[in-house]
């Protein structure tokens, strides 16, 4: 009875002040805070949240100038929220009202200010953040309306936005390091690729196409560390499978003028989940046993079992990230010149709303640097932040191209956070992964150069410009993809490539797992 009444007190405290005008808002990228009329501090409006889901960030938000009850809220790429009770409840705007900057498969554009017009209550004003156009969307049809900028420009001064996420410090160190790191056209080799047989044949195929890098897996995705490592503890966690001599694989790449990236995934880890009993593995709240993602898998029987496809490290645990900078810095010492993380998120499949972060509690990665609404992206940027002080040259990161295309949550990667500790973001922006409906009419090889060029330009707005945007180029060709022939996969190639130096990439990487790059023809850069 107790419970039920204090229930039905908040809810009444929350009706009371949505009924009081609005006298103030205070935006933060994950919370808005609002000052009723004759309530003296400024709350956050809990069910906004709730309304806009976890992975977008809020940019803006302004209140109406007729009517101080109505608040209205950007967001980095969920569109348009509104409240007509002073932020006790929310709605969003709806595909209709903002068919304008609806971008597909439930995307919108990413807004930096939102207004409504002084004198027309059926205008909304919106400024994108990437171009900064300004329009007048018309609440009826959704339609841009013809009004005058000018007329705009006044209604966003009233707007409130969020602040700017935190920028990395160009020092001298790390003009340096981007310095080393920049203009590299490079392509990724697998470690069965780089042995005596393999890496001389592409070692040629490097010069005969300009190539000045490659990147190498040194640390592949089950945990594997493919050299004969010093290190005691890979030995120990049994992640040691030699397969390549690093020392020879290093100097040829070296002797052939080549800029060496070396790769190594992070949190997707067989070898250290399984250590110590799955100690620093990510559990399974439901099931009170190490989690994974798994798949059903029909027997020769007819029986079917569930097999585990996916292992993964909880990102909070200082254990984890040290045994993976103790590998960066091995590298280092060896002589690659470039540090590549990969796999630097949390898992993107399997039933993640049961994931526990046993570590997340008294973790280190909430003892310095700025503090971030979502904790993955609080680990994530906490391990970036210590393997940059304890890395001495180039570190770049891998991240999905929704990622890259956005600042968002999602994974915990979120670019503007991690580009304040690395030199390189390389957004994997392979057009088969995107949805078919995020493409809209553009036939595919226009829509592959411009996913390119709009996900390049967006990664360098977002990030500020204080990293290099060298995105990884789709080299190999799936599902209907592989019906294209020679002429159709080469310009396919070529248009990925043109769309990223165009919007200003620093170089990019052709990814081909399997170390073919039958796409890759003379005379395909620019």
């Amino acid at each position: 009875m107790l419970v039920f009444s204090v229930v039905l007190l908040f809810i009444g405290l929350a009706g009371f002040l949505g009924a009081l005008p609005v006298e103030k808002i205070q935006v933060e990228p994950a919370v808005l805070r609002v000052r009723h009329s004759g309530t003296g501090e400024l709350r956050p409006a809990a069910s906004l949240r709730e309304a806009t889901g976890p992975n977008t960030y809020l940019t803006s938000a302004a209140v109406a100038p007729w009517d101080t009850r109505r608040i209205l809220v950007s967001t980095t790429f969920h569109g348009l929220y509104e409240s007509l009770d002073g932020g006790a409840s929310w709605r969003s705007l709806g595909r209709a009202v903002q068919a304008a900057i609806f971008k597909g498969n439930g995307f919108y554009d990413d807004i930096a200010l939102v207004a409504y017009d002084e004198s027309d209550r059926e205008i909304l004003w919106v400024q994108r953040a990437q171009t900064g156009e300004i329009h007048a969307l018309r609440r009826g049809s959704g339609a841009m309306a013809d009004l005058p900028r000018q007329r705009g420009e006044a209604a966003l001064r009233e707007a409130v936005p969020a602040p700017p996420p935190p920028r990395a410090i160009v020092d001298d160190a790390r003009k340096r390091r981007m310095d080393l790191a920049a203009d590299h056209i490079s392509f990724f080799l697998a470690p069965w690729h780089v042995g005596p047989e393999s890496l001389p044949g592409h070692m040629e195929f490097a010069r005969e196409h300009d190539f000045t890098a490659v990147v190498i897996d040194f640390k592949d995705d089950l945990g594997r560390i493919v050299y004969d490592t010093a290190l005691e503890l890979p030995h120990q966690v049994g992640a040691v499978r030699r397969l390549f001599d690093a020392p020879t694989v290093i100097e040829t790449v070296r002797e052939n003028g080549l800029y060496l990236i070396a790769r190594i995934v992070v949190f997707k880890d067989e070898r250290l989940f399984r250590y110590r009993d799955n100690q620093f593995a990510l559990w399974d709240s439901r099931r009170n046993a190490p989690w994974g993602v798994f798949r059903e898998e029909t027997l020769e029987s007819g029986d079917t079992i569930n097999r585990q496809v996916e292992y993964w490290v909880d990102p909070f645990s200082e254990f984890v990230w040290d045994y993976n900078i103790a590998i960066a810095r091995e590298l280092q010492e060896m002589g690659v010149d470039e540090i590549q993380f990969d796999y630097i998120r949390t898992p993107a499949e399997g039933r993640r709303e049961d994931i526990l972060y046993r570590f997340q509690e008294g973790s280190p990665a909430f003892d310095e640097g700025p503090r971030y609404d979502d904790p993955r992206v609080q680990a994530l940027a906490a391990f970036a932040r210590r393997a940059r002080k304890r890395i001495d040259i180039p570190i770049s990161i891998d991240v999905f191209g929704f990622n890259g295309w956005y600042r968002m949550s999602y994974l915990g990667q979120d670019i503007a956070a991690l580009a304040q500790y690395v030199d390189v973001i390389s957004p994997m922006l392979y057009p088969s992964h995107f949805p078919r409906a995020f493409r809209g009419d553009l036939p595919y090889l226009e829509w592959a150069e411009y996913l390119y060029r709009e996900g390049t330009a967006r990664g360098r707005r977002i990030t500020g410009d204080t990293v290099l945007i060298r995105p990884y180029i789709q080299a190999f060709l799936i599902g209907g993809e592989l019906r294209f022939e020679e002429p159709v996969y080469t310009e396919y190639l070529k248009r990925q490539i043109r769309g990223s130096l165009d919007a200003g990439a620093s170089g990019f990487t052709l990814w081909n797992f399997s170390g073919r790059y039958y796409m890759v023809s003379r005379g395909l850069w620019f």
